[in-house]
């Protein structure tokens, strides 16, 4: 059997019957090798972002890079997990929208003079009841919006939450993960 990515995905291809499986391998020990693998290759990538393009949240000596979408159950998880670890970690965000209604949260977001404060409020749930958003039409958001999406895309991002902790990929909020990372 071989394993071939594409740049997103993995596949297993047997030769024999020319056959190719798509989904995850699950060892005896119940370890998710499909996903170890995509996170092997994703940690290089992530080892070289430009984080100067992310929203920086916090001013902690560990840093974090996120990727989240702001209607995302378990990213908004994560935001009230970081959100009480701000004086020791800081998050570098770097949004990936997965629905039109997220897209203008995001928007909201990079138009706001106070972008740490707008992150606040759109993910605490704030802004969920039909609030007015402020969707500028400012180059510097179209900027940051394309280089999220380029930068997403590079990675091989499909889902959020997406960490980058230490040198380690850790998808969806996995606390006992965090935990253990921001602990060593």
């Amino acid at each position: 059997m071989y394993e071939v990515y594409n740049g997103q995905r993995v596949y297993y291809y047997l030769p024999e019957g020319d056959v190719i499986l798509l989904g995850n391998m699950i060892s005896k020990d119940n370890k998710n090798m499909t996903q170890e693998s995509i996170a092997k290759k994703m940690t290089s990538k992530l080892s070289n972002l430009p984080l100067d393009k992310a929203l920086k949240i916090g001013n902690g000596k560990t840093k974090i890079v996120e990727f989240i979408d702001p209607n995302c159950h378990y990213c908004r998880l994560s935001f009230n997990f970081f959100n009480q670890r701000k004086k020791d970690v800081t998050l570098y965000v770097f949004f990936y929208p997965l629905s039109e209604d997220s897209a203008k949260k995001i928007r909201h977001i990079l138009c706001s003079k106070d972008q740490a404060q707008a992150y606040d409020d759109v993910l605490s749930g704030k802004l969920d009841a039909n609030a007015q958003f402020n969707l500028c039409s400012d180059q510097a958001a179209d900027n940051v919006e394309k280089s999220h999406q380029e930068i997403s895309a590079k990675v091989g991002v499909r889902s959020t939450p997406l960490f980058y902790i230490k040198g380690q990929v850790v998808p969806g909020f996995d606390q006992p993960a965090i935990e253990k990372l921001l602990a060593e």
